[in-house]
């Protein structure tokens, strides 16, 4: 199936002393490495790319070998959906990053077989509704409902609501509205026709996912009370960027589903399938789960450290999940976007 739910009851560095160390002689570099190296490509959401490079430069560091020879790794931000049509790029590429695992079944179904059916979560974010915080404390003192069928309303208490959320070709977080909808007992048919109008342009550059939808919510007029559906990452990421106007993460009431962000070797070679597998397992180290957490990924299970979360003011435990939806409704809500 390839989405990742997560709920309590549903789960499916190397560091240096000071100067005076090295003048004695107590720390050395790994020894060098035989030959040439073998260098790693690894294709990642545009939103995960840049953690995903820290974790590379220390990695790469580190002379990790693989046949006595280093593997250097580098990072480039792709959009998965320019992933999915371009067979060429997926033949350069040693490993991808999308930010779920329905998009290897999207890129296999497609005739992709370069692409495996599955990969190693290496960090999750849940699909909320974002709003700025004035909105948001209006809709808490008049006990507005902030489920997913707010989406299906035009206005609220007789104002309008300025709804937005990204096609498949962009992000899936427009997909998992439309899921979460048939879910609750919405029709998506009502509102997939406004939310098409107003979504990001597909690009070309590996700009866009979850945080285009997000572009210019600080600054519109509050009269238009934006509710934008994107992920907590894309809210955190620019509430560090926007600050002091954040917008606020909300997970509806009736829950909500993960992006798992699955990493799939696609290297032909053993050589660079092996290398390619090394990186893979140092992205389950702790200095790797600390950068993607910084960067407002939850853990593959779901959770966040106390401390981050207390700082964010956001629950460290996985938000309520939806039910894991079948591949029918998957194939239903991914053809609404294009009717």
């Amino acid at each position: 199936m390839g989405w990742k739910v997560w709920a309590p009851a549903a789960v499916l560095l190397v560091t240096a002393g000071g100067g005076g160390a090295w003048a004695l002689g107590l720390l050395t570099l790994p020894p060098a490495c035989a030959s040439g190296p073998v260098r790693v490509s690894v294709a990642a959401q545009p939103e995960i790319a840049p953690a995903l490079r820290d974790v590379a430069s220390r990695f790469n560091v580190e002379r990790h070998r693989v046949g006595g020879r280093c593997v250097r790794v580098r990072v480039t931000a792709v959009a998965p959906a320019e992933f999915a049509r371009r067979p060429d790029l997926r033949r350069r590429t040693d490993a991808w990053v999308p930010e779920s695992s329905l998009w290897l079944g999207i890129v296999r179904d497609a005739g992709g077989e370069d692409v495996p059916a599955g990969g190693t979560p290496v960090a999750a974010t849940p699909v909320v509704l974002a709003t700025t915080r004035p909105v948001a404390d209006e809709f808490a003192g008049a006990r507005v409902d902030v489920g997913w069928k707010l989406l299906l309303k035009s206005e609220v208490d007789g104002m309008g609501l300025a709804r937005r959320a990204a096609g498949p070709a962009v992000g899936m977080s427009g997909t998992v509205a439309m899921l979460a909808l048939g879910q609750t007992g919405g029709d998506p048919g009502d509102v997939v026709g406004d939310l098409r109008r107003s979504a990001p342009s597909p690009v070309d550059d590996a700009s866009g996912g979850s945080a285009a939808v997000l572009a210019g919510l600080t600054g519109a007029e509050r009269y238009d009370r934006p509710l934008v559906v994107t992920t907590e990452q894309a809210a955190i990421a620019y509430d560090d960027a926007h600050r002091p106007n954040p917008v606020v993460p909300i997970v509806p009431d009736e829950g909500t589903l993960m992006l798992d962000h699955p990493y799939a070797v696609t290297a032909r070679d053993r050589r660079h399938r092996d290398a390619a597998a090394a990186f893979g397992d140092a992205l389950g180290a702790r200095s790797a789960r600390d950068a993607l957490q910084h960067a407002g990924f939850r853990a593959p299970d779901g959770t966040f450290g106390d401390a981050y979360a207390r700082e964010h003011g956001l629950p460290a435990a996985p938000p309520r999940a939806l039910r894991l939806p079948t591949r029918k409704e998957i194939d239903r809500a991914l053809a609404s976007w294009k009717a």
